[in-house]
């Protein structure tokens, strides 16, 4: 009977064990995390900002599936180091757990910059379910209608502002960038998507960096580099995640940005890593489409190394920022007047609606959605199959028009 060993219980961490489980019914499977919970959806923390929820009610599964999936799990147990020379792992409690095969799944943290005030009480990041209730604990001290900063005008950040204007809060976000998710859109849909928050009564500073925050007791203001002074009674940073590698160090494992894979997803001997721990061709990803993508590949060369490549990811984004639809795939922001490239626009802002689409040579290789229903899975087979949609250009210039109605 094979042993596998999984550090992380994320969404990779979860995916891998599913995997090997389908694939070997009799090899034993057994998860470490230094968590305390299972494992829940990193999206469903927006919930517990706002909502009357539990722990359980965002749990994906509970104790019995695990179980009834011979899946042990180890939580609130934290991993030393990895020995991989004598396949074992040292476990924080002094423990030591001898291994066939180990998958790396220990993701990422969040990235705090270095100015002033980030320990200040009322600042906060948001990772975990701890960070979650905390943060909600400090909404309800402060009150209704007092002013919340969240520092990164990214996807986690515009959501959390969207939460604490549902929890009658009035949050300001604030981008160092020229315009609202810059790794994901183009500014004529950011335009867009700022104008719906702006709407709803969230302000919106781009082009705009923090100098440092202050307060003694509790934080009173955000200071930004051009003089502004915000008012804040809490601040959130949102300013992406940086992959645990302290644990790949600790263990003389290759690793840069993340841990160094190769196409079978191998660290080293009969050591794999997926998820946002995992650096390929110089790619962390950091989004869950690559990282089952990889987990699954991994999980099978766990079990028989060398049967499963990976060969990347297309970066992809599928999900609801703050209940609109937004879908973002392959290749959408480029240089503008690139002469290789076509660029197909249509957008109705106040609707909140807007879609772009890339094309070379007449074959979609991007896909940018925001607020289209019921688009993303033609979207993806858009791009995924570099599709000539060359007959559909003029109607594709209607944001009325959808992607389902193109035959390819």
């Amino acid at each position: 009977m094979k042993k596998y060993l999984i550090v992380g219980l994320g969404i990779a961490g979860l995916t891998a064990a599913k995997t090997i489980r389908s694939l070997d019914p009799e090899g034993e499977i057994s998860i470490y995390t230094d968590e305390q919970t299972l494992f829940y959806p990193k999206p469903k923390l927006f919930d517990l900002i706002y909502e009357t929820f539990s722990a359980k009610d965002i749990y994906y599964y509970d104790s019995f599936w695990y179980d009834t999936n011979r899946i042990r799990l180890h939580l609130g147990t934290g991993i030393r180091k990895i020995d991989a020379i004598e396949h074992k792992l040292l476990t924080e409690d002094g423990g030591t757990v001898n291994y066939d095969s180990l998958l790396i799944a220990n993701g990422a943290s969040c990235f705090v910059p270095s100015f002033e005030g980030t320990y200040t009480p009322g600042v906060f990041t948001l990772r975990n379910l701890s960070d979650a209730f905390a943060i909600r604990r400090h909404s309800r001290l402060i009150g209704n209608h007092k002013p919340v900063v969240v520092i990164g005008g990214g996807v986690l950040g515009l959501e959390a502002a969207h939460s604490f204007m549902k929890n009658k809060l009035r949050p300001t976000v604030i981008e160092h960038n020229s315009y609202l998710l810059p790794r994901q859109i183009d500014k004529e849909g950011a335009d867009v998507l700022r104008g719906i928050f702006e709407n709803w009564g969230i302000e919106i500073k781009t082009d705009s960096s923090t100098e440092r925050i202050t307060g003694e007791k509790n934080v009173d203001k955000v200071i930004l580099s051009n003089g502004t002074m915000l008012p804040a009674e809490m601040v959130l940073i949102s300013s992406g995640v940086r992959s645990n590698v302290d644990l790949l160090e600790r263990s003389n494992l290759p690793y840069k940005k993340g841990a160094l894979v190769d196409d079978n997803l191998t660290v080293t001997e009969d050591v794999y890593a997926a998820g946002d721990i995992a650096e390929h061709n110089g790619n962390v990803y950091g989004i869950i489409p690559p990282a089952i993508e990889q987990a699954t590949i991994a999980a099978k060369n766990m079990i028989k190394p060398g049967t499963a490549t990976y060969h990347g990811s297309v970066p992809t984004n599928t999900l609801k920022i703050a209940g609109f639809d937004f879908t973002s795939i392959g290749l959408v922001n480029l240089i503008e007047d690139d002469p290789q490239y076509e660029i197909i626009r249509a957008k109705a802002p106040i609707d909140g609606k807007y879609r772009k689409i890339v094309l070379k040579d007449g074959t979609v290789q991007g896909i940018i959605i925001l607020g289209l229903k019921g688009e993303a899975i033609a979207a993806n087979k858009l791009v995924n199959t570099h599709a000539d949609v060359s007959q559909y250009k003029e109607r594709l210039k209607d944001i009325a028009f959808s992607l389902k109605e193109t035959r390819t």
